[in-house]
């Protein structure tokens, strides 16, 4: 099975179910924030939330204002809320009884990977991952990641660009 978001298609063939999480058929006008995908495997849930600045329509503008929502902390902040907004649906459906993992897909190439892995800790406090008041984290794991890593961790065929063709 895969879906599309804008000009990425995610391949999610390796799950036992997946789904359009942010699709407002299923969620009404609600004002809860959704990530874009959850899929579903054996021993875990795989949240994904995806942002493609790289998206061959945008503007150096739509750019440079994705870097300053970035580095402003507005993104983490928005992507905290729509993990936990989703995390918490998922549990009123009574689906939150396996790990998750969430993934955050920034598809931006000129991204440095160093100033990702500070982000990624930003995104750990904002959500949080863990309380001491809790019996469990929230997250397995949290982690963003550029295009190039997400097809390392999830395979070459896991996602790609649709303007490129089969490439």
């Amino acid at each position: 099975m895969s879906f599309i978001e804008k000009d990425l298609e995610f391949d999610f063939s390796d799950a036992i179910n997946a789904l359009q999480f942010d699709d407002t058929t299923f969620h009404g006008h609600s004002s809860m924030k959704r990530v874009d995908f959850i899929s579903e495997h054996d021993d875990f849930y795989r949240f994904i939330e995806v942002k493609d600045p790289d998206l061959p329509a945008a503007t150096e503008e739509n750019k440079a204002n994705f870097l300053v929502d970035l580095n402003s902390g507005k993104l983490l902040n928005s992507f905290a809320g729509k993990y936990r907004d989703s995390l918490l649906f998922r549990h009123l459906e009574g689906k939150s009884d396996k790990p998750v993992d969430y993934i955050v897909l920034l598809s931006m190439s000129s991204l440095d990977p160093a100033m990702l892995l500070n982000k990624i800790d930003l995104l750990h406090r904002d959500i949080p991952l863990n309380h001491n008041a809790w019996t469990g984290n929230s997250a397995r794991s949290c982690v963003i990641l550029n295009l190039e890593q997400y097809k390392i961790r999830f395979g070459e065929t896991s996602v790609r660009r649709l303007s490129e063709g089969d490439t």
